[in-house]
């Protein structure tokens, strides 16, 4: 645990200020999004995020499921349609989990909000239990990961929560040059916004049962030394670190037979609470 988490939330007006920086700074992240294939049953959902965000999801039952995942995207244009086009939703169906997956402010259909993300996953999670009283899980991937992190101190009533790829801060990931310095003034400037996106504090906090961190020695985006800092942060008696060689950035749940046995162990209260490291021998070649 590298430090107590400091929840008090920034005023309105800087939330306001921070959102319009933000926005300027990352531009129109929007693409369309892509057409769900036909053979999938889901329902396109809307609920109200951060900042009055109208956030657009879209909800995959499943019949007889024993549990609920919401996924949060990575920094992809088409957003939520991630999880359709990389395979997650039907992963998880084959294991009998139904999923809900939702566009960030900036992303997909998603509008309005204030870019505080972790409040967006929170919000989905809340939408989430208010449409079952089946277990709750969350899965994040990269930006995802790094918004469900900071979302954990606060997640009452999740089972469990998976990061892959995660990182403890913007200025971290930057690490150097114009970006890292731009950060750091904005920390300075925005102290209460700059202490509620910081990963590897508020995941010392976290409220699920049973966390996973998973990330890959060959990512060059997410470089592995920001995902080990998350993961040595989380608390250790709930934690379970799967390190891989090999998959690249977001691709771990197509290359490694591994990870997709931990993700379910995790999800189903299997996983054992220790680190784990996969050696090259064990890859497994990418799944249709």
């Amino acid at each position: 645990m590298e430090g107590s988490v400091d929840l008090e939330a920034p005023s309105r007006l800087e939330r306001r200020v921070v959102g319009a920086i933000v926005k300027r700074w990352f531009g129109n992240r929007r693409a369309p999004l892509p057409e769900v294939p036909f053979d999938y049953d889901f329902e396109p959902i809307e609920f109200r995020g951060n900042g009055g965000a109208r956030t657009r999801g879209r909800w995959f039952p499943l019949d007889g499921a024993r549990g609920t995942v919401v996924l949060a995207h990575p920094d992809r244009r088409y957003g939520q349609h991630w999880f359709v086009r990389s395979g997650w939703i039907r992963f998880l169906q084959a294991a009998g989990y139904q999923a809900l997956t939702f566009d960030f402010p900036m992303y997909g259909q998603s509008r309005g909000g204030s870019t505080y993300l972790h409040d967006d996953v929170l919000a989905a999670v809340d939408w989430a239990k208010g449409r079952s009283s089946l277990p709750v899980h969350v899965v994040g991937l990269s930006l995802g990961a790094f918004a469900a992190a900071n979302a954990s101190p606060q997640m009452h009533d999740v089972e469990s929560l998976v990061l892959e790829s995660p990182y403890p801060t913007f200025n971290a990931w930057f690490a150097r040059g114009p970006q890292r310095w731009a950060m750091d003034a904005f920390d300075r400037a925005f102290p209460r916004t700059a202490r509620r996106i910081q990963a590897h504090v508020n995941v010392a906090n976290a409220r699920p049962q049973r966390i996973l961190v998973a990330a890959s020695r060959s990512d060059r985006v997410t470089p592995i030394d920001l995902s080990r800092r998350v993961a040595a942060a989380a608390p250790p008696e709930r934690t379970s670190y799967l390190e891989l060689d090999g998959p690249g950035h977001l691709e771990l749940l197509t290359a490694s037979a591994a990870y997709r046995e931990a993700v379910l162990a995790t999800l189903a209260g299997g996983a054992p609470a220790t680190p784990v490291l996969e050696p090259e021998s064990a890859l497994f070649a990418p799944q249709p």
